[in-house]
């Protein structure tokens, strides 16, 4: 029998599986982002939580697979593939678009059987009702690069020393721009987990004052955590970033 699409281990990634663990984290990439990039994070948490790397098409052993066409569409499929390996209450991180998706997987698993996430961390990202599409999607080749690029999303600096890969990695990096992009949710759309905001200070793309509207996305209580740096923030302080996390995890 072939593997089906919704299995999850097509979906999630694990790289260091800790059966003992009390706690599980599901982590969600960013735009063009893929599971290897929380390798690091993996080992730092391993073996007290076990982490759990959300794998969208068109990426790494997915490369080929057929690309998501919406955000509803892919925010179902993640939903229906961690049924059946995650318990009761996991905890859910997602940076940049991955909050996003977080967000809406969240969503529904409250509203099709009750239970969420323990709790929401959203890192980098404006809160749902705060997004503006920027184009960027419109844009040719070279300019989505250089932008995907210059926020540091690129794993290893691979784009940069490869430029051959860019061919294979562009269609990923613009299905999720045609996602992301065009999303927004109105101040009604709430979760009842809490919700924990991971938020440089100095992000091009995100600011403070729309972070802090992830606060009216929930019923339960919100916090704010800010970082030095920028988008990618957790590359420049990677100690702070794993003891705060923990924190939000206890």
């Amino acid at each position: 029998m072939g593997r089906s699409e919704q299995d999850g281990d097509v979906w999630v990634r694990v790289f260091h599986p800790a059966p003992g663990a009390e706690r599980q984290l599901v982590c969600f990439p960013h735009a063009g982002g893929s599971p290897s990039y929380y390798f690091g994070l993996s080992a730092a948490l391993s073996p007290d939580i076990q982490v759990m790397v959300v794998q969208y098409p068109g990426r790494e052993t997915r490369l080929f697979d057929e690309l998501p066409t919406s955000m509803d569409a892919l925010a179902d499929d993640i939903h229906e593939a961690l049924r059946p390996v995650i318990g009761k209450r996991p905890y859910f991180f997602g940076h940049s678009m991955g909050a996003v998706v977080a967000f809406e997987v969240a969503l529904r698993g409250e509203r099709e059987t009750g239970r969420g996430p323990e709790r929401l961390i959203a890192s980098a990202c404006v809160a749902p009702s705060r997004r503006v599409d920027t184009g960027l999607r419109h844009l040719d080749d070279a300019a989505v690069l250089a932008a995907i690029m210059g926020l540091g999303g690129t794993e290893g600096g691979t784009l940069d020393a490869h430029h051959e890969l860019a061919p294979l990695i562009l269609p990923a990096i613009r299905a999720d721009l045609h996602m992301i992009e065009p999303y927004l949710a109105g101040t009604d759309v709430k979760l009842n987990c809490p919700i924990s905001v991971f938020a440089p200070d100095n992000d091009p793309k995100v600011p403070l004052a729309d972070s802090e509207v992830w606060a009216q996305h929930t019923t339960a209580d919100a916090e704010m955590h800010v970082f030095q740096g920028g988008h990618f923030y957790f590359k420049e302080v990677p100690g702070e970033f794993t003891e705060r996390l923990k924190g939000a995890l206890s």
